[in-house]
């Protein structure tokens, strides 16, 4: 059995998380949003203590994987809950690391839009993002 391990990331919008879960390559359907919190399954179909908002089920992560997910903490930051197995293979350092810049791009795409604002991305050569917006008053 595969131990989750807990991570706050930083994290405080889940729709900003959901669109960076499909910017690494998660399909739209495979991330799963509940506003109450539900169960993570081990990769034997146990099911475990830890529970989530956001979940991406085991078969969407990968062979031998758990289920991945992220909980919305009473005082309003996100923790994440992937386990050992899954955090050196799919959820690997360099994959999270993509999923927090993802992150950050789409909830500053989020603020700025709602301020009616345009954003415009670039990928630059060393794979960082850049983001310029224009529409100030």
């Amino acid at each position: 059995m595969s131990h989750f391990v807990e991570c706050r990331p930083g994290f405080t919008d889940l729709a900003a998380l959901v669109d960076a879960l499909v910017a690494v390559g998660f399909e739209r359907d495979q991330v799963e949003v509940h506003e109450q919190s539900v169960a993570l399954f081990g990769y034997q179909g146990d099911e475990r203590p830890q529970r989530a908002n956001v979940v991406i089920r085991r078969q969407h992560v990968g062979r031998g994987a758990n289920d991945v997910g992220w909980e919305r903490c009473s005082d309003g930051t996100i923790r994440s809950w992937i386990s050992e197995f899954d955090a050196r293979h799919r959820l690997d350092a360099s994959m999270q690391r993509r999923i927090r810049q993802e992150y950050a791009c789409a909830a500053v795409t989020r603020q700025q839009q709602a301020l009616g604002r345009q954003v415009e991305r670039r990928m630059l050569p060393d794979g960082e993002i850049e983001l310029q917006v224009s529409g100030y008053r």
